[in-house]
């Protein structure tokens, strides 16, 4: 199998940070799902699934990075599962739809700058970065901490979740260094 065209630079503190933030995206599921009654699809999906492909990310920035990053590709894509069935709960069908093709997108791109097809990462900023903007200052703005009554914390978990996640997933592409 040829190299990819991308390292993840393990001495850059963007790498690092992203694993910080992989991390710390399991552990508040671990946290949010601990003594909480789930379905199995839940349980699977939002709670299994995220965590193992959480680790997994870090466990290949750490351990591979400068040899196989195609790897995250693995982690990337358990996370667009996750993404896409979660999106399935949304309010109105306009927002799901829209949700499906950013996540796709985010799979596509990535999967493209890592393996090379696409030699600039710069793509990538945007597409964790924009998402990730809207969520904290529109988004969980209304939902979360200027909500009237606002939610107990316990149920910001798993949005704080899926923020690190994203925070991660920029840093990573911050650390691409080419070959």
């Amino acid at each position: 199998m040829k190299p990819s065209y991308f390292i993840i630079d393990r001495k850059h503190p963007a790498a690092w940070l992203s694993v910080l933030f992989m991390l710390a995206a399991a552990v508040v599921r671990v946290v949010y799902f601990t003594g909480r009654e789930s379905t199995p699809v839940e349980f699977w999906i939002h709670y299994v699934n995220v965590v193992l492909s959480c680790l997994f990310f870090c466990l290949v920035v750490l351990l591979w990075g400068d040899r196989r990053p195609e790897l995250t590709v693995v982690s990337v894509f358990l996370g667009v599962v996750f993404f896409m069935v979660k999106a399935f709960t949304f309010e109105t069908v306009i927002h799901t739809v829209l949700c499906l093709i950013l996540y796709t997108a985010v799979l596509l791109l990535y999967s493209l700058v890592i393996f090379g097809v696409i030699r600039n990462q710069y793509f990538l900023y945007p597409l964790f970065g924009l998402p990730f903007l809207y969520h904290v200052f529109v988004e969980d703005s209304q939902y979360y901490y200027l909500a009237n009554p606002m939610p107990p914390f316990t149920e910001w978990l798993p949005e704080i979740s899926v923020l690190c996640i994203m925070a991660a997933l920029f840093c990573v592409s911050v650390a691409l260094r080419r070959r």
